[in-house]
């Protein structure tokens, strides 16, 4: 079992392990994904066998105390030049001429250097100050960098923002060099973003191993040093390097170069159908003077015999119908064109966002639960269930956890707010016109059906990470059951009742309005409260786009193994959810018990009455 590690190079190197291992040593394999400390936690309990990258400088702590213990064991060297730093395109300093993009920073050369030209990197969330994009979220280059940003004066003119996910803080820097932008972000090679982009390395204090050793062990008081060329290793799970001796004797001859994996992944980026199984069978075909180092001459024979045969018996190549290529480049080429209006209209919707952040923020404590009570109240019409609302409330507080909490409160009520302006007006359109229900459920189902995260990685493509992204992917997430309840609403209202009012002179709007709406409130009730609810389990999933909140806090847990935090975090989502879920439902049930139905229609036959005189 290896560890799926959530980066490129960590994939192409367990699909050369892997091939070689199922088709040299007849051994069944599999891959769990998974980010690195809870990987490793993973291979220190034996639920992981094998992880074929070690970033020994980036888990000094919980990789030195899984040796300590025994629980894993050091097989050496995979690769040993890694790079890690912060960069910058290159045509933001020296220009492009191909692109005609003039140089916006020429004298950007290190990291002292970037307070003269914080207003290229413009936050949007706070657009006084610059964006820097961190490391992961939980890794340990994140905490490096928190110390940077200080000791370099940087944290007083850019915001220290840290992407939840290697995909995200790819996708951003992408996104950036496709639209010529400005970018300053940290990132690693071997990466197929470094490999595939000029990328500019800023210069920071020179390194040296007595600086960094001092500076990795206390972040906060020694000073820092620029990064050092990183040597990645390979770890096994202590159990199954005794049961397995023949595996482990070829994983120590297991030996490439940063090089290496870059050009794997640079195939990768030049063929956009092609996976990283593909990409490891390529390096297989063409760099048979590095990998026949590593094994006999006799599993080295198999090998190709195996592949050979697995060729011959595959899926028709010519058959292949794959559209993830042609979707690439239609994405990319929609980016450049577009991608001006698609942020102008994002930055609108980032200022409702922070509007209603600062409103919320603003509010004292108490009067949030006084809100909360009197609506629970009105809602319920009980004397418990507003107690209830405010110790849920009053729990998040107490937790420590308030103003997060209304990060997440401003995203999920402007996220319901778009989708009630979209959901129920399409609603209301697919009971009124058969032929466009029957196109629209099929692309419903699929809208419900895809796994959340696709609709991240469009979203980060045009919007980049943070708050707006998050809004517009759990907006497109958690529309659909809000558009089929009101076109369930609708459709239900009996027949007499339109009939009735239609003889009697109505017009179609007056139907709708008087007639049709208020008696299909109760499901158009449910849609807002299970959109509610979809919108909140889209919280941490948003954490990964860099959206904060609560839904940090709860990755943060993962990433770091702190179940505390998770915990905590997860709690106060909770408590967000029954205030909003028992709210909902109430106003729900109420309008179902009323005992005058017939009232709109009463109303409208009035109207008409009055009309007539």
């Amino acid at each position: 079992m290896f560890g799926g590690l959530d980066w490129d190079s960590a994939a192409f190197h367990n699909e050369v392990a892997r091939i070689i291992l199922e088709e040299g040593y007849g051994c069944e394999t599999d891959s769990i994904p998974g980010s690195t400390l809870p990987l490793v936690t993973g291979l220190a309990r034996g639920d992981i066998d094998v992880l074929m990258e070690v970033w020994r400088d980036n888990l000094v702590e919980p990789w030195t105390a899984a040796l300590a213990r025994g629980d894993v064991i050091d097989l050496g060297i995979n690769f040993p030049d890694a790079v890690q730093g912060w960069y910058v395109p290159r045509y933001l300093v020296e220009g492009d001429a191909e692109r005609g993009i003039e140089a916006a920073a020429p004298e950007l050369k290190s990291v002292f250097d970037l307070p003269r030209y914080a207003a290229l990197f413009t936050d949007p969330e706070e657009p006084s100050k610059g964006r820097f994009y961190n490391c992961i979220l939980g890794w340990q280059c994140e905490l490096l960098n928190n110390a940077k940003l200080r000791a370099y004066g940087l944290d007083e003119t850019f915001t220290n923002f840290r992407p939840g996910a290697a995909s995200s803080l790819a996708a951003a820097i992408a996104s950036a060099y496709a639209r010529g932008k400005p970018i300053v972000a940290y990132h690693w090679g071997p990466t197929w973003v470094l490999g595939s982009y000029d990328m500019v390395m800023l210069e920071e204090p020179p390194y040296s191993r007595e600086a960094w050793e001092a500076f990795s062990d206390d972040p906060d008081s020694a000073p820092p040093t620029a990064y050092p060329m990183t040597e990645v290793s390979i770890g096994v799970n202590t159990k199954f390097a005794v049961e397995a001796p023949q595996v482990v004797a070829f994983l120590k001859q297991y030996k490439t170069t940063s090089a290496m994996a870059s050009e794997a992944l640079a195939f990768l980026n030049a063929n956009k159908e092609a996976t990283t199984r593909d990409a490891a069978q390529n390096f297989l075909e063409t760099r048979p003077d590095v990998w026949r180092e590593w094994v006999s001459p006799e599993i080295a024979a198999r090998i190709v015999g195996e592949r050979r045969e697995a060729e011959a018996s595959s899926f028709p190549h010519e058959w292949h119908f794959p559209i993830s290529a042609w979707v690439n480049d239609w994405i990319e080429g929609f980016v450049a064109n577009y991608g001006e209006l698609f942020e102008a209209v994002g930055n609108q919707v980032l200022k409702l966002i922070l509007l209603m952040e600062d409103g919320l923020q603003a509010l004292p404590w108490w009067l949030v639960l006084a809100i909360a009570a009197v609506v629970g109240w009105h809602a319920t019409g009980s004397f418990w269930a507003p107690v209830g609302f405010t110790l849920a409330l009053f729990s998040v507080g107490v937790l420590g956890l308030w103003d997060l909490a209304m990060q997440t409160l401003a995203l999920t009520t402007v996220s319901v707010l778009l989708a009630l302006v979209i959901g129920i007006p399409f609603g209301v359109m697919l009971a009124k016109l058969p032929r466009v229900r029957r196109f629209s459920l099929p692309v419903l189902d699929a809208m419900q059906t895809l796994p959340s995260f696709v609709y991240l990685i469009p979203a980060l493509m045009l919007f980049g990470l943070g708050k707006v992204p998050a809004v517009f992917a759990t907006v497109i997430y958690a529309t659909p059951p809000l558009i089929r309840l009101t076109d369930l609403g609708i459709r239900l209202v009996a027949d007499a009742f339109t009939e009735v009012a239609a003889d009697l002179g109505a017009e179609r709007w007056q139907l709708l309005i008087d007639i049709e709406m208020p008696l299909a409130l109760p499901n158009i009730m449910a849609g807002i409260n299970q959109t509610l609810m979809m919108a909140l389990s889209m919280v941490v999933i948003a954490s990964m786009i860099g959206a904060r909140g609560l839904g940090e806090q709860v990755l943060l847990g993962i990433q770091r193994l702190d179940v505390g935090q998770g915990l905590t975090a997860g709690i106060a989502i909770v408590a967000l959810a029954i205030v909003f879920d028992r709210i909902t439902q109430a106003y729900g049930k109420r309008e179902i018990k009323r005992p005058a139905l017939l009232q709109p229609l009463k109303r409208l036959l009035q109207g008409v009455m009055q009309r007539e005189n």
